[in-house]
């Protein structure tokens, strides 16, 4: 990032003017940026004083930069987080700072915050994404096997509750095989109707049998 024309800090009493623009007060700050670059990666670096607006601007540009351009790299996905984390006690003198008084120089535009940026909106849309991804499978209930006249099964309640689920007939774990609900006899058992894909009532008897 470029913030040129850059000019020597100019000291007023013992208050140090922006390099920018020259106004007062200003703090010196280090603030970083990443860059990914597949196979390898690029560190980058505004340091110097800066006024309140100066400042912010240097800021929100070298973090929405690195938000949007930080994690192409098996490395980067690491240094791209850690930067951002090195920014916050920059951020924070910056923030500290009153509002600058004198500007002989034109000031930077700080511009929109950083999470109003298009970078940071697409990296938060890619973690509500993922979020989703893995918790919304979990909210959504299992849905309710159904079967037909052949299908084995077995019961993972006593009955007379009824947890049925399929298993292949040659299975160790088929306990029962389904037939139509009017051959049932004996210790069979009648099905609920909702374990029937036709609706129609369906029996299982014993794979002993």
């Amino acid at each position: 990032m470029s913030t040129s024309p850059h000019h020597p800090p100019v000291p007023f009493g013992s208050t140090v003017s922006c390099r920018i623009c020259g106004a007062i007060p200003a703090a010196h700050v280090v603030v970083r940026g990443h860059r990914g670059l597949v196979i390898t990666l690029r560190f980058l670096t505004e340091e110097g004083a800066f006024c309140r607006t100066c400042g912010t601007a240097v800021y929100r540009k070298l973090t929405s930069d690195t938000l949007w351009r930080g994690w192409w790299g098996l490395l980067s996905v690491f240094a791209t987080p850690v930067t951002m984390l090195m920014n916050i006690g920059a951020r924070s003198r910056i923030r500290a700072l009153p509002h600058p008084v004198g500007h002989p120089r034109p000031p930077l535009s700080p511009g929109r915050r950083v999470l109003a940026r298009p970078p940071a909106l697409v990296v938060m849309a890619a973690l509500v994404l993922a979020l989703a991804m893995v918790t919304v499978p979990r909210l959504i209930p299992d849905a309710q096997p159904t079967f037909t006249v052949g299908d084995c099964v077995r019961n993972n309640a006593t009955w007379p509750d009824q947890d049925l689920e399929e298993v292949g007939c040659s299975s160790p774990e088929a306990e029962f095989w389904i037939s139509d609900g009017d051959r049932c006899w004996g210790m069979d058992w009648l099905l609920h109707l909702e374990y029937s894909a036709d609706q129609k009532a369906l029996c299982a008897h014993p794979m002993s049998k």
